[in-house]
């Protein structure tokens, strides 16, 4: 009977907050919204459970409670002004304080787009568009501004051309806008262009929008160009993500934009990481498309031709990628800068004419000329020689990036290309070896991670180049490694004659530096043993 149903229900206005079995208890609710019954306190039981969705503590109960409210807010009939009450909370509810409760809401949010009959998706999508935008925004959950891009791009696929032309035309004024307040506005837009690349391909290649869009970036790109204030690399990032979305969705737009290459191949010595990591990004996966050694032949119409001395320009700004203090390593962007510099350098010793730019070179003097065409008679000497550099300060992460790229050219490479620069490749993995075994001399180093990819390096490059390159290579380095020593230590004895102060500060700080090792080595082994480290007093 009607009163049986409404007691029944004033019931499950309490039930519904409560932990305990609440799978019986929205069970119950569902068979009830089956059977279509309408009153004020099932409608009252509908808010409820609506907070439910957001507020409570219990992921089960959010799910649980987002799905019958769907259910009932697409079968359920009901007037305009009550709909529009729902849909006001729903968006409301994205809103939230706490990030699980957001993210619940985003995720009803995303399913009523998706359930929506068309026509009413359409009266509605300005009322949804614009807070999903705030949302994105002002949010600073990763992922909720990860769930509402997905659901700004769910609601862009749904919808008609007008209204994501309509759309489209308010990201690029926000993208145009300025004032000391235009900088959220501008970032909001260059994530809503990534989202319509990514959602409306069909739209974006649509009469001037992906010439417009390309515009845009660019301005953003040439104008954060000079790294003269970090203040920007939000916005920047922001654009080189569209960047990178539009070189995979329309792969025919970007190649023949130079300006935008050229921007991107100086964006990877841009001081923040993120910048440098999407810069490497796109040009690996542009240049992963054409074999190295063909470049002329594959890809006559590549920036990396076209843009003069660009080779150059790219191995430079990746190898200060690697060439960076270890507090400042990020694996992910010294992975990229080694797959690149590998294709680099197979170009570079099949096309080294292409690789610097010879109006550049021209405008130094005498001596900058003669350097020039030094450099330009083997490219890959400089690029080698960098590299070895690179590796001498005892970092052990910019060592082991360098390593490693080592042992990438040795995978990669003709053995015969990189015979000649064995004594460069050499030379920093035994330093690195020799400080290893003279920091442990009395221990076993073998498992030590100092020594054991440098030796690992080191077997792979005699692998690659043969044991008689190999050690003609290592004899050579080992000699000049005796050469250094044995000048030093005439140096040294020297000074101890012409200035005898001077010899006896060295040797008392070398005596120091002794003492501070072995107390270094006492405390470590007495943490090995669980003891605590022995307090010293100056």
């Amino acid at each position: 009977t009607t009163s049986q149903m409404q007691a029944l229900l004033s019931l499950l206005h309490s039930a519904v907050r409560e932990y305990d079995h609440h799978n019986s208890t929205f069970g119950l609710v569902k068979a009830i919204l089956l059977k279509r019954y309408m009153s004020s306190e099932l409608y009252d039981l509908m808010d409820i459970i609506l907070k439910l969705s957001v507020q409570s503590q219990k992921s089960t109960i959010r799910l649980a409670s987002s799905q019958i409210f769907l259910q009932y807010l697409i079968d359920y009939p009901m007037g305009k002004q009550r709909m529009d009450n729902h849909l006001h909370q729903i968006v409301l509810n994205i809103k939230y304080e706490y990030e699980e409760g957001r993210l619940s809401a985003i995720d009803l949010f995303s399913s009523v787009i998706q359930k929506f009959p068309l026509p009413v998706l359409e009266e509605k999508s300005q009322f949804f568009f614009l807070p999903l935008v705030l949302q994105l925004a002002n949010d600073d959950s990763k992922k909720c501004k990860e769930a509402v891009a997905e659901c700004i791009s769910l609601l862009l696929q749904r919808l008609s051309t007008e209204s994501v032309q309509a759309f489209f035309g308010y990201a690029k004024r926000w993208s145009l806008s300025s004032g000391i307040d235009s900088l959220p506005m501008q970032r909001a837009s260059a994530q809503l262009f990534g989202i319509f690349v990514d959602s409306r391909p069909d739209y974006v290649k649509r009469g001037s929008n992906a010439s417009d869009l390309i515009s845009i970036v660019l301005d953003v790109m040439l104008k954060q160009i000079t790294f003269e204030s970090e203040s920007g690399w939000e916005l920047l990032y922001h654009n080189l993500i569209c960047t990178e979305k539009l070189n995979k969705q329309l792969p025919s737009l970007l190649p023949a934009n130079y300006e935008i290459w050229g921007a991107l191949v100086k964006m990877l010595a841009y001081p923040h990481p993120w910048i440098m990591q999407v810069s490497s990004r796109i040009i690996s996966s542009h240049l992963s498309t054409i074999e190295p050694t063909k470049l002329l032949s594959d890809g006559p119409e590549s920036f990396a031709v076209k843009i003069p001395g660009c080779l150059y320009k790219i191995a430079s700004n990746l190898c200060r990628q690697l060439d960076v203090e270890d507090v400042h390593y990020v694996e992910s962007t010294s992975t990229i800068a080694i797959k690149t510099i590998s294709w680099v350098f197979r170009a570079m010793k099949q096309h080294p004419n292409i690789c610097y730019d010879v109006d550049e070179g021209n405008k130094g003097g005498s001596g900058e000329e003669e350097n020039a065409l030094e450099r330009s008679k083997d490219p890959c000497l400089w690029l080698m020689t960098r590299l070895s550099n690179i590796a001498k300060p005892k970092d052990i992460h910019r060592r082991e990036s360098v390593f490693k790229c080592f042992a990438a050219l040795c995978t990669s490479c003709n053995p015969d290309d990189l015979i000649p620069y064995l004594e460069l490749m050499i030379d920093p993995i035994d330093r690195a070896i020799r400080e290893a075994n003279n920091l442990h001399p009395d221990e076993q180093t073998g498992n030590d991670p100092k020594s054991a990819i440098p030796k690992d390096v080191l077997q792979i490059v005699e692998d690659t180049c043969g044991t008689e390159q190999f050690l003609r290579a290592f004899a050579e380095v080992n000699r000049k490694v005796r050469e250094k020593r044995d000048k030093r230590k005439q140096e040294l004895a020297s000074e101890a004659i012409h200035n005898p102060a001077a010899a006896a500060q060295r040797k008392i700080k070398r005596q120091i530096g002794k003492r501070e090792r072995k107390k270094g080595k006492i405390d470590d082994r007495r943490a090995m043993r669980g003891a605590s480290k022995k307090r010293r007093h100056s």
